[in-house]
């Protein structure tokens, strides 16, 4: 999943399922998310590394879906390569990404 259109088409299907209430993160999800808000809010761009960090202190709970944590994943990847990144598409990926880290980041624990 590290090319940039599927990373996109990842985040805008999370967006919608969880905008509809179909998806529901649990605590971890929120925790990574909440983390790299924070980040985001600085101003300045998200890093893989960022991710990266952030995935390692928010170990998922047994059972989890692994949804959020792979497109996390493929999307630092993508960082990575600066050259994909820094392109129309890559840029894309990334703001929906970034989009979807803002919509749970802003959801209450109780889904709302």
């Amino acid at each position: 999943m590290h090319v940039a259109e599927e990373i996109r088409a990842e985040a805008v299907a999370l967006i919608d399922r969880h905008a509809r209430g179909a998806w529901k993160p649990h605590d971890a999800d929120r925790r990574a998310a909440v983390a790299l808000f924070r980040f985001l809010e600085t101003g300045l761009p998200l890093t893989g590394e960022q991710i990266r960090s952030a995935l390692v202190h928010t170990e998922p709970p047994a059972g989890a879906s692994e949804g959020l944590r792979a497109l996390l994943r493929a999307t630092a990847a993508l960082l990575d390569d600066t050259a994909v990144a820094d392109g129309p598409a890559g840029r894309d990926a990334v703001d929906h990404v970034c989009l979807l880290l803002d919509a749970l980041a802003l959801t209450r624990p109780d889904g709302t």
